[in-house]
């Protein structure tokens, strides 16, 4: 296949590419075929950071240092109690990886327990020498079909905003919004799966992952095969 690829970037002939980009169109199912019709013609281009769109800003490139925060209300946490741990966990992971400046999400989880509050985020920032605070606000996070004991098909929904704290305590504008972005995210996209070819367990700790890296993508640059739907 990716000799394929390579031989349709390399072709000069626009009829063999529109006719390759139809078979692929009418052969592939769901998402995917535009990811993959994409890589045919242009190769695997590199898609911006929505966060460096918005605000001129690459956390990859910046020494600025990035507090990551994740709230869910109790009915979320009723069906997975560690929810906002772990998408702050695996978001932080994947950021580090990624050469962003992020403070340890173990620090932050201490720091709100000795707190009891997020505050207006200044404190927060203070403590830890930050310039940004991410707050990923999970508003949906089911992983079972409704009406239905074995199917299983992640859905979740949210809202990402993005905190730009002041130096000084006496700034005229102690904490700026910055960015501000709602996500959604079904997987698998196309059909749910029995849960008997896989634990809910291991589904939700996957869904986890994927919604992960969904939420990070906003914050670094990233190849068209990596999109996640």
């Amino acid at each position: 296949m990716n000799q394929f690829f390579r031989y349709l970037r390399q072709t000069k002939s626009p009829a063999i590419i529109l006719l390759a980009t139809a078979v692929m169109l009418l052969t592939v199912p769901g998402c995917s075929l535009f990811v993959m019709a994409g890589r045919m013609v242009l190769g695997d281009p590199e898609i911006p950071a929505e966060f460096r769109k918005t605000t001129g800003t690459d956390l990859t490139e910046s020494d600025d240092r990035v507090v990551i925060i994740a709230t869910a209300p109790h009915r979320l946490l009723n069906a997975v109690p560690a929810l906002e741990r772990d998408i702050a966990d695996r978001v932080t992971r994947i950021l580090e990886a990624r050469n962003v400046q992020v403070v340890p999400a173990g620090d932050v989880a201490s720091w709100f327990d000795d707190n009891g509050e997020w505050g207006d985020y200044s404190e927060m920032a203070q403590e830890f020498d930050a310039t940004y605070v991410i707050h990923i606000e999970l508003r949906e996070f089911d992983y079972r079909v409704p009406k239905s004991s074995h199917l299983l098909q992640g859905k979740t929904e949210g809202r990402i905003t993005v905190h730009k704290v002041a130096e000084s305590k006496d700034s005229a504008q102690p904490v700026a919004m910055v960015f501000d972005h709602n996500f959604r995210l079904k997987y698998p996209e196309a059909h749910p799966i029995p849960e008997e070819t896989r634990s809910a367990k291991l589904f939700v700790e996957g869904f986890l992952d994927r919604t992960a890296t969904s939420i990070s993508q906003r914050f670094h640059d990233y190849r068209m095969h990596e999109t996640v739907f």
